[in-house]
């Protein structure tokens, strides 16, 4: 298996598909795309109205909203994977009829995905050249040669040190990501849309990320760009359109980026949830305890106490081991050595089921791949997580149950929706991670433990998530927050541990709970404690 580190040294110029260099691509003023009073529905839901976008050489054009306000549907139909019900979109004044996505690539736009759309069992360098790979001779062989040459040669110049040779599952979703990319400069194309490309990257890999936008952008390409971060959304762009309900509620050039005038026209209201918790020391018998939980590779030694109604906070970089120790607590995660006991119970060794049965849940980050069940409803989803409660006495499900059930997590949660019955595949992201944490939260969990609980969440969904993990922590449940977001530990959490190189490294209370000591939890600082 080759090297799959992510980044290598810094790249001085960046490959343009079929050997082209990147100054030799768009420079020349061509790659304005226009959306003309679009319209796009999906049954009975009109998801976009009268949508007009203008998206200009040598800048990056944001889209901000709330989850399931048409971000996401309006960059599919760019791309070519919907098509509008009506409007026009034209490049360089020119009618577009994009009918599929191999048609908007041909015109030179490329959408790289929120999540990664790569072949595992593929090379990364065939994933690279998926629907054009090159051949040669008379017989139209392959040029497996050619392939690996400039896929190789595109990572390196993008500063990724990753063996093209190496199948894709193995790499990270940062680098996926990355490749995604990479992808998109090999075909050649002028305009890249990038939806949520940074949810699930850390700062150092965000930071890598907007070095390759700001590049781009300089050399003339025409970049569309979502985000729910707003420091990022403020960093990065150079003019920012505001998507509400559907239809377009306000556009801001830089220079003129204000905070609150984007929140608001994002939820069409003043949000006054000011953070202000008091870190509490807590107090009684602890109802999660660990001691000496060990993995042979990824965390050792690990004790900790979770006293009913605190928040505790996993603080540290992705691939410290916050993530591997809480699958590793909630029987996700094989462990060498330890112990856990939940409200005076051994649940060490016991099923995934009877732990979730004695009041523990996980609620994962990736949702696509362990939290939701893409093809099915939002009524199954919602419900999976307590199948055995809702038999009714001859083993058969309670539709009627499950269809309340459902319901009231739309309702609570506030996601847009069109019913119960609606597949999960046709929500926007934030409102998948809406329904998964709502799945666990309607078991009623003693201790659940909320791994990045809003990534891909916007401001408003975020607000309401931070109330409700207030209102189960007053309720009694101890509540473990892994997150990379700084803010987030800091208002949420009334004790934070740091991580660093699967061992905890410190742990911060109470007015220790600033930005600058958890910061520097982050890289690791008093390890000596360890």
């Amino acid at each position: 298996m080759g090297k799959r580190k992510l980044l290598a040294k810094s790249p001085s110029t960046l490959v343009l598909g079929h050997d082209q260099r990147l100054a030799a691509s768009p420079g020349n003023g061509t790659g304005w795309l226009r959306a003309v009073a679009v319209d796009k529905s999906f049954i009975a839901n009109r998801v976009l109205k009268r949508v007009s976008l203008n998206l200009a050489p040598g800048e990056v054009h944001t889209l901000m909203g709330e989850n399931g306000a048409g971000k996401s549907t309006l960059f599919r139909v760019l791309a070519g994977i919907h098509r509008p019900d009506a409007g026009t979109i034209t490049l360089d004044s020119a009618p577009l009829d994009l009918r599929n996505p191999r048609a908007a690539q041909a015109h030179g736009i490329y959408l790289v995905p929120q999540e990664p759309a790569l072949m595992g069992e593929l090379s990364v360098a065939e994933n690279m050249y998926l629907g054009m790979l090159p051949t040669r001779g008379i017989a139209a062989r392959i040029d497996w040669h050619s392939i690996r040459t400039r896929a190789q040669e595109a990572l390196r110049t993008l500063g990724l040190d990753i063996d093209v040779r190496d199948d894709a599952r193995h790499l990270s979703i940062a680098q996926q990501q990355l490749v995604e990319c990479a992808k998109a400069l090999l075909r050649g194309c002028r305009v890249i849309l990038f939806d949520e490309p940074t949810s699930p990257l850390t700062s150092r890999e965000v930071g890598f990320l907007f070095g390759i936008i700001r590049r781009l952008r300089n050399e003339g390409y025409t970049l569309g760009f979502i985000s729910h971060r707003m420091d990022e959304v403020m960093d990065i762009s150079d003019r920012i359109s505001v998507l509400r309900d559907g239809a377009v509620s306000d556009e801001v050039d830089r220079g003129r980026f204000d905070r609150a005038r984007l929140v608001s026209a994002m939820v069409g209201r003043t949000l006054s949830f000011d953070r202000k918790r008091i870190h509490r020391a807590a107090t009684g018998t602890p109802i999660l305890s660990v001691r000496g939980l060990t993995h042979p590779t990824a965390f050792r030694a690990i004790d900790l106490d979770i006293r009913p109604g605190e928040i505790v906070g996993f603080a540290g970089l992705i691939g410290a081991g916050r993530t591997e120790i809480a699958e590793a607590i909630c029987g996700l995660r094989e462990k060498s050595a330890g112990i856990v006991m939940l409200n005076g119970q051994d649940i060490t060794h016991a099923s995934i089921p009877r732990i979730i049965e004695s009041g523990l849940v996980y609620v994962p980050e990736d949702r696509a791949r362990h939290g939701a069940i893409l093809p099915m409803s939002i009524r199954d989803n919602a419900t999976s997580g307590q199948i055995t409660r809702l038999q009714n006495p001859i083993g058969l499900l309670d539709r009627g149950r499950e269809v309340d059930i459902a319901e009231q997590t739309i309702a609570r949660f506030r996601v847009r929706a069109r019913g119960p019955e609606q597949p999960m595949r046709e929500l926007s992201g934030g409102n998948q991670q809406k329904i998964v944490f709502g799945k666990w939260m309607s078991t009623n969990p003693k201790v659940a433990i909320l791994d990045e609980p809003t990534r891909g969440v916007d401001v408003g969904a975020k607000e309401d998530i931070y109330r409700l993990i207030e209102e189960l922590s007053q309720a009694g449940m101890a509540i473990i927050v892994i997150s990379s977001e700084l803010e987030e530990l800091i208002a949420l959490c009334d004790r934070i541990l740091a991580i660093y190189a699967g061992r905890i490294t410190a742990e911060l209370c109470g007015a220790e709970i600033n930005a600058a000591s958890v910061g520097a939890a982050f890289l690791g600082a008093g390890s000596s404690a360890a």
